[in-house]
């Protein structure tokens, strides 16, 4: 560097004054951060503005550039799409891989819905991924059908079901064999109908639950939790039939339903959520004893399954109602079942807070109720 003012030469570019007159010197023009990213199929170079992920000299594996933006991402800032789309497919795989992995989007994602916070710079980086992925199909780069699902984990991660279902059904259709992603399917539908069911929306309910069906029925028929899976939908099938009055539908679903869990139990005998399915079957055409030798199965197999000790509960206050000569006794019991729920809930996320809230309500209630010898609502 050269002082503008004596004409001093060779002056380090990180001095602020020149060493012989003194005076400050103008700070030097910074260029943008170039990164040049090798890969298999060659070399990609360009000009990454607009965003800082470190300083980058040389040459730069995709491996490393992830690995940055991975650390932005911890600091609680995000990279815009310019920076994904000039890694090129390989380094946008590999940072869906790293954000699926760092958020924990897994198949709970799918079947908890909006239980999760999702910080916002992990859902503007999330958000700018899927528009790069967009980009770079758009010229004519295919994405993997791996890359593909985990976006779709992302999506739904990130609370956008539509996209999700977008990702997961090309996933599917570039590989017709992909169980995981059909699984993917099931599992969201399930869970997106079961909202349409709590809004009394039977036929969309029924609709996403066709899909869910057809999409279980290409997952390993020996896979047990996937036979699991299509023993909720047929009973939650049978559910929708219960509330619109189709005592025909009603009984077939429920007859698969429990087929299908006792299949998993025979093929699993520790599967907990087969026994805690056969429990809701139980439960559902008024077999509670039944029920509740099923529920005591699940907890005993899974100690910590916030939902059997739910259901457990709920067991119980109806044997309250069906046995009032020992109504007190069920009463004890359900408040101990209620109070376990309501110790583990806060860590399931297919608790929601709100709900949490009514389970404490209806404790109260129960130790009021059972003090007085317990009794009808």
């Amino acid at each position: 560097m050269k002082c503008p003012i004596c004409g001093h030469t060779a002056i380090p570019e990180d001095m602020t004054t020149c060493p012989q007159c003194r005076v400050e010197l103008p700070k030097a023009h910074k260029p943008p951060t170039q990164i040049k990213v090798t890969q298999e199929v060659g070399t990609v170079a360009g000009e990454v503005t607009g965003v800082e992920i470190g300083k980058v000299t040389g040459d730069v594996t995709v491996e490393s550039t992830v690995n940055q933006i991975e650390a932005k991402i911890v600091q609680g800032d995000y990279v815009d799409r310019k920076t994904i789309v000039l890694l090129g497919q390989d380094g946008l795989e590999q940072i869906a891989k790293m954000l699926v992995k760092l958020q924990g989007a897994d198949k709970q994602t799918l079947q908890n819905l909006g239980t999760q916070t999702v910080p916002e710079n992990v859902s503007h980086q999330i958000e700018e991924v899927v528009a790069a992925q967009k980009e770079v199909a758009e010229k004519g780069v295919s994405t993997t059908p791996q890359a593909t699902y985990r976006l779709g984990m992302l999506a739904a991660y990130n609370r956008d079901y539509n996209t999700a279902l977008d990702y997961f059904h090309q996933a599917t259709q570039t590989d017709p064999e992909y169980s995981d992603a059909f699984e993917a399917i099931s599992w969201l539908q399930q869970s997106l109908a079961m909202h349409d069911l709590q809004s009394q929306n039977y036929t969309a309910a029924k609709e996403k639950l066709d899909e869910a069906r057809r999409a279980a029925e290409r997952t390993d028929p020996l896979d047990p939790n996937a036979l699991t899976q299509r023993g909720y939908i047929a009973k939650t099938l049978a559910q929708i039939a219960e509330a619109m009055n189709d005592q025909a539908n009603k009984q077939k679903y429920y007859q698969e339903a429990a087929r299908l869990f006792r299949h998993v139990v025979q093929l699993d005998l520790g599967n907990a959520g087969a026994h805690n399915g056969l429990g809701n079957i139980e439960d559902a055409l008024g077999n509670i004893d039944a029920a509740i030798t099923c529920y005591n199965q699940a907890i005993e197999l899974m100690p910590k399954y916030t939902a059997a000790y739910h259901d457990l509960a709920i067991a119980f206050e109806n044997k309250m109602k069906t046995d009032p000569t020992h109504s007190n006794d069920w009463c004890r019991k359900a408040l101990e079942a209620w109070q376990k729920t309501y110790e583990l809930a806060p860590n399931d996320p297919g608790f929601s807070a709100d709900y949490i809230v009514t389970i404490g309500q209806r404790i109260s209630w129960l130790k009021q109720k059972c003090g007085k010898g317990g009794g009808d609502d």
